[in-house]
This record gives structure tokens, C-alpha cells and sequence, in this order.
């Protein structure tokens, strides 16, 4: 990409929140991958580039109305734009359409849940918040970006800010990327009339989509397919309403060189060596949020199964789960958290010990965890990446086994060097995966994990981005992107 080109970051939450200290603000950074992989591009494009997110917390919002905000391109290197978005509009945004109806359609939780669909109320939400977030996405796009400028547009919170963008600059570069996974019109059928149609054509608005993996890819494509636009697969190119959008996967990295220094650290060493004192036997772990589409409860029904036929490990193998709980403002959320518990309660009154649970966000003690696993468990329903796949075995110092469910988007890259669950909901097939990992002889192991981590660490996280630009510079000079299609 060339240096002086203007670029636009928008998401819904910035590289940087704000909380309240001693009177004042202090900065946190960004979590996950998104603003990792993002913010060194920003920093190098400098005053080249511009960051749009929602203020999305009250020392958020305070921060803006006191003018701190505007002191960030002196903290990070480029302007950030903080939207001051009504709190009950953004609620509802963010709550009920972005992390409930369309969390739930992009993973096809809908059986998962026993949801059959939604009414009145949630079409309400997307008329009178999440449409109206999205417009002031846009708005905010043309107040700050040149015309010329490449606008990256990130994730389900702002599924229609392309179309509506498209409508105030029409000849704006536009790019979307989606984080989750996309599960197809089984996902998005079950969502209120017009949704599925606008999500669909909002998307279209831009020049260029990206998502993790193929497999992601394709779920859009059959969304296309049924509005009628012409797509053309072996380009990835649709064709709908006069204009062409290209469709592509950038499948995210890890930082594997930020991850080993701060599993190096004094916490991290601390748990690890409290897990290696704990646990006599092999050492079974997993880290995640507390997600139904993580498939968290299976997967602790699978280790009690296992442990049940065999007495030799149900003696000494041990399971760690660092858990920690998400989006507890929901009702589905706090009953998933809750039957957590239940599925350890089960496991350690028929063998008292075998899990530890943590659910308290604790980076250093899940590194701790991740550097002396025997075997990593990675098993969701569906999952756009899950890093933790890519995590673990970049910062594991015992040969661990990953064992990975095909619906994880990094099983398109990590695949071959796991332990396959075929069927994330198959019970008995998750307890034989961990029991095969388990058995599995130490020059496997050390093969195996050799594998994973060469494949965790082939790319850097800027070139998740620098890829990105590449294809958009082609097609701003009237080109197909640069990356293959799927």
C-alpha cells in the first residue's frame, strides 16, 4: 500500500477505552485480535489514518464530553473518533440486534437455544437503533474520511453502515470484514422480515468482503444466491443492483511474539507452575468466554464420560478451564453461564477434583494454563476463528495435543496437525478425541506440536490488514483483488 493513502477504521469498539483515575481518565487497550491486528497498521500510517468507534461505556462517554478523546493521536499516533451514542439506543444496537439476533444467526444457535424466532419488539430495535447506529457510522465516515480514502468497516454491529455509506459517497473504496462466523440462510432466516434481505444488501454496499475462512465465504454466497444477485464463485465476485462486490478470506493471526513475552512473565510462570503442582496425570485445558457457541458444556460431559471408562485417568488426569463470563445482560448468557457449573458439578461429584473452574477474566493465569497443557480442547459449535486454537500452541512448552472441532474457523489452517471432532455435539466422539490425544505417544506429540506451531506463527497480524489494503489498492484501479478466491 502506498504511504500516503488515507485509510478509515471503523468499529464498534476503538483501539483504546477509558476509565476513570484519581479524578481523571487513564487508557486501556483495545482487547483482541481486531485492535491488535489494526492499531500497529494505524500507528504506521499515522496521520495517514482515523479510527471511528462507539463510546461504548459511561467514563467513555465522560471522556468525550471533557475533550480527553481528543488527545489520543498524541498517545497513539493517529486521531480517534469516539460516537456519543444515546445509552438506550446503544443498548439496544449493541444488546438485542448485534449480540442476540444476529450473534445468534451468524453461529445457527437458534436450535442450540430453543429459539424459534423473534417478534415485534426485536424488529422494533432494528428499526429505531440498530439502523439508526448504523446510518451515524456513515454519517461520521464522510465528517472525517477524504474522498479518496479506503474505509475498513468491521463486523456485525455495522452490517448496513456499507450500504448506507454507499448512498452519501457513492464512489467511496469500501471494505467489510466480518469476525464471527457466517453460518448461511439457515442462520438468517429465522430473523424478523426485511433483516435478512437488508443485512444481505447492507453488506453489498461495499467494494470488497472479507471473512475468516472459505467456509464463511460460502455461507454469504448462499445468502446472495437467495436475493437473487448473481455470484460468480470461482471469482469470488457478485454482481447486484449495478455494482460488484468481491468476497475474500483473510483468516486472522496471532501476535505469537507479543504471546511468548507475556507468557514469560512472573504471573503467567506463577500458574503455570500452580497447575503443574496441581495435577498428578495429564493436564486438560480449555479457555473461552462463556459462549454457547463454544460448546463449553459438552465438552466437560465429554471429559466425565472419558474418566468413567477409564479408571486409570480418572485418577490422575485433570482438567483446567479458564472461563470467563460474556454478555451477562442476557438471558441466554446467564443461563449458559449457569449450566457451566452444573456440567463441572456433575463431572466432580462422580470424581471429586477433576475440574477446576476459574470464570474470571485472568489473561496471565490462561497463558499459565496454555504453556502446560497435555491437551488444549477447542471444540465450538461454530466459531469464526478462535484464536485460542492458534494461542495455545505457539506458547505451549509440553508438546500439547490440540484437539479441534471442524466448526472452529481455524481448523481450515490447524486441522491437519489436531485432533479432529467431526461433530462438536457428539458427546461420545468428543471423549474419544481427548482419549486419543491423551494416549497418543510423545514423538507424535512433539511431531504434532511442532506442526501447530509453524501454522500458528506463518503469518504476522499486519499482514492481516497489509492484505487487505493490497486487494483494495487493485480494485480502486479497476483490478480484481490480489488474494485468490476461495
Amino acid at each position: 500500500m502506498e504511504e500516503d493513502t488515507s485509510v478509515v477504521f471503523v468499529s464498534n469498539r476503538g483501539p483504546v477505552s477509558f476509565l476513570r483515575s484519581n479524578g481523571g481518565f487513564e487508557t486501556k487497550r483495545g482487547a483482541g485480535g481486531l485492535a491488535g491486528a489494526m492499531d500497529p497498521v494505524a500507528r504506521r500510517l499515522g496521520s495517514n489514518a482515523v479510527w471511528i468507534a462507539a463510546a461504548t461505556s459511561d467514563a467513555d462517554r465522560e471522556a468525550v464530553h471533557a475533550g480527553v478523546a481528543d488527545g489520543l493521536a498524541d498517545e497513539l499516533g493517529y486521531p480517534v473518533y469516539l460516537l456519543d451514542i444515546d445509552p438506550d439506543t446503544y443498548r439496544r444496537y449493541y444488546d438485542e440486534v448485534s449480540n442476540r439476533m444476529l450473534w445468534f444467526a451468524n453461529h445457527c444457535l437458534w436450535d442450540e437455544l430453543g429459539i424459534d424466532g423473534f417478534g415485534e419488539a426485536e424488529l422494533d430495535a432494528w428499526e429505531s437503533a440498530y439502523e439508526p447506529v448504523n446510518k451515524r457510522f456513515a454519517q461520521a465516515v464522510c465528517e472525517v474520511a477524504q474522498p479518496d480514502a479506503f474505509v475498513l468497516l468491521q463486523d456485525y454491529h455495522l452490517y448496513t453502515a456499507p450500504g448506507h455509506l454507499r448512498k452519501l459517497r457513492p464512489d467511496q473504496v469500501i471494505f467489510h470484514f466480518t469476525h464471527s462466523s457466517f453460518c448461511s440462510d439457515e442462520g438468517l432466516d429465522h430473523l424478523p422480515r426485511p433483516i435478512p434481505q437488508a443485512v444481505v444488501e447492507g453488506m453489498l454496499g461495499a467494494d470488497l468482503l472479507g471473512f475468516h475462512v472459505a467456509a464463511w465465504v460460502h455461507g454469504f454466497l448462499d445468502c446472495v444466491e437467495r436475493i437473487g444477485a448473481r455470484v460468480q464463485r470461482e471469482i469470488g465476485l457478485v454482481e447486484h443492483a449495478g455494482r460488484r462486490t468481491w468476497v475474500r478470506e483473510y483468516p486472522i493471526p496471532v501476535d505469537g511474539g507479543d504471546l511468548t513475552e507475556r507468557a514469560s512473565g512472573a504471573e503467567a510462570l506463577s500458574w503455570a507452575e500452580r497447575f503443574g503442582d496441581r495435577t498428578e496425570g495429564p493436564l486438560v485445558v480449555r479457555a473461552d468466554r462463556t459462549e454457547p457457541s463454544k460448546n463449553i458444556v459438552r465438552g466437560f460431559d465429554a471429559f466425565g464420560l472419558l474418566l468413567d471408562r477409564r479408571p486409570d485417568l480418572a485418577g490422575s488426569a485433570h482438567f483446567v478451564a479458564c472461563v470467563y463470563p460474556s454478555r451477562q445482560t442476557m438471558p441466554e448468557y446467564r443461563s449458559y453461564t449457569e449450566r457451566i457449573k452444573t456440567a463441572v458439578d456433575r463431572v466432580n461429584e462422580r470424581h471429586p477434583g477433576a475440574v477446576d473452574l476459574f470464570m474470571e477474566d485472568d489473561f496471565d493465569r490462561t497463558l499459565g494454563a496454555l504453556k502446560v497443557y497435555d491437551v488444549l480442547l477447542v471444540n465450538p459449535l461454530m466459531d469464526g476463528m478462535n484464536l485460542v486454537a492458534k494461542e495455545g500452541p505457539v506458547v505451549n512448552q509440553r508438546s500439547g495435543v490440540l484437539v479441534l472441532s471442524r466448526g472452529a474457523g481455524a481448523f481450515e489452517e490447524m486441522g491437519a496437525a489436531a485432533v479432529e471432532i467431526a461433530d462438536p455435539k457428539d458427546i461420545e466422539e468428543t471423549a474419544t478425541a481427548l482419549e486419543t490425544a491423551l494416549d497418543m505417544s510423545l514423538e507424535e506429540r512433539a511431531r504434532r506440536a511442532e506442526d501447530l506451531r509453524r501454522r500458528a506463527q506463518a503469518h504476522k497480524p499486519e499482514d492481516w490488514i497489509e492484505s487487505q489494503l493490497t486487494d483494495l489498492e487493485a480494485i480502486k484501479a479497476g483490478e480484481g483483488p490480489v488474494s485468490p478466491a476461495c
